[in-house]
């Protein structure tokens, strides 16, 4: 890893790299595809005309390796590239987070069906700002120029991705459940982007409030657009969208991918030799979601117990007891604070908890063609 040894962001990818094995196949794969973007990128700056083209391939393999290496730390070398790198007048922030950002597009088109595609997102994202933070850190980077900001389209931009009656990606979120879907892009008499799109989907898209539009021809960037207007016409929905702005993170339209419950259940959790009452307020197969009024001022990285009331199919609550990891904590806008925590369930427990989080996403799936079906009636 390209983290120093000693740095909580380097144990803390230790600890989740496990979880991102079922992407190994994916970046032994993209590598090459890496090296040509790190190259094509980087020959486009006037300082590197004099550097071989050979020699830029082995310095984008020798970073790629230290990359996703996430086991080993990179003491030196990498960093010592990059600075010869800026010292051409490349800014090396720049033309990684192109790269990073291309990497996390492909992997949401790829691993558009994996259930467990917003957690690598979450774990990955976490890993890239580190990584951006440390090299800034020794680059002495300009941020305002190394780093690329929101941006929004110019209007060729738009005109070329966003043309009339092209079929684009879209992506929202609804109760932890992520929605991607396809929608046509078309016109208002006003000339504003008018997104048509399945009826339910356009519930999720207004109250999100915004779309975020994918494709990997788009890369290295995604493309959010906030919802001005909602319409809908039966089974269809019409989105007026306004602002369209390039975003260098897909990743950031989801911190979280465990359902969200209808109203919370009280669980406990045991930690440090206390016992305190919670709010369940998300839970996955492997994950929950806990808040309280308390600050009980838990160490990252402690070991819980939680005994979790699982609702069953017959309407009873099943109370099951499991050891977790608490793998960080966020303080809500109520000021209430929330732990997350990753569980070590064994087969069977993880068994009721997918089961759980399989009807609850069956129930929403419904509640969100029922939630159409009325905004259609009342047109």
């Amino acid at each position: 890893m390209i983290l120093p040894k000693e740095s909580a962001a380097f144990d803390r990818m230790l600890k989740e790299r496990r979880k991102l094995l079922p992407l190994y196949p994916f970046f032994a794969a993209y590598k090459e595809s890496f090296q040509a973007r790190f190259v094509e990128e980087i020959k486009k700056e006037s300082g590197v005309t004099r550097i071989r083209e050979k020699l830029l391939y082995a310095l984008s393999s020798k970073f790629y390796d230290a990359l996703f290496d996430f086991k080993t730390p990179v003491s030196e070398g990498v960093a010592e590239e990059f600075l010869q790198i800026k010292n051409r007048g490349v800014p090396p922030l720049l033309l990684l987070q192109k790269l990073l950002s291309s990497m996390m597009l492909r992997i949401v088109n790829d691993y558009s069906d994996d259930r467990d595609l917003f957690g690598y997102l979450q774990i990955l994202s976490g890993y890239f700002d580190s990584v951006l933070e440390y090299l800034k850190s020794l680059l002495q980077a300009d941020t305002d120029r190394d780093v690329a900001t929101h941006l929004a389209l110019k209007r060729k931009e738009i005109d070329r991705w966003l043309p009339e009656g092209r079929a684009v990606r879209l992506l929202n979120v609804y109760k932890g459940i992520p929605i991607v879907y396809e929608a046509t892009v078309g016109r208002s008499r006003t000339g504003s982007i008018v997104l048509q799109m399945p009826a339910e989907r356009g519930v999720v898209a207004g109250m999100e409030g915004r779309v975020v539009c994918f494709e990997r021809r788009m890369e290295p960037f995604a493309i959010e657009m906030k919802i001005a207007r909602m319409a809908y016409q039966g089974d269809i929905a019409l989105a007026e969208v306004e602002q369209p702005a390039w975003i260098d993170s897909i990743a950031h339209r989801r911190k979280r991918v465990r359902v969200a419950l209808n109203a919370p259940l009280k669980a406990r959790i045991t930690a440090l030799g206390r016992q305190f009452n919670v709010d369940v307020i998300d839970m996955s197969g492997s994950g929950v979601c806990l808040q309280t009024d308390v600050g009980y001022g838990l160490p990252l990285y402690e070991q819980v117990e939680v005994t979790l009331p699982v609702p069953q199919e017959d309407g009873s609550v099943r109370n099951i007891v499991m050891r977790g990891t608490l793998q960080y904590i966020s303080t809500h806008h109520d000021s209430k604070r929330r732990y997350h925590i990753f569980l070590h369930a064994n087969p069977r427990k993880e068994e009721i908890l997918s089961a759980f989080v399989a009807r609850r996403e069956l129930a929403l799936l419904k509640e969100l063609k029922s939630v159409a079906r009325r905004k259609g009636a009342q047109r």
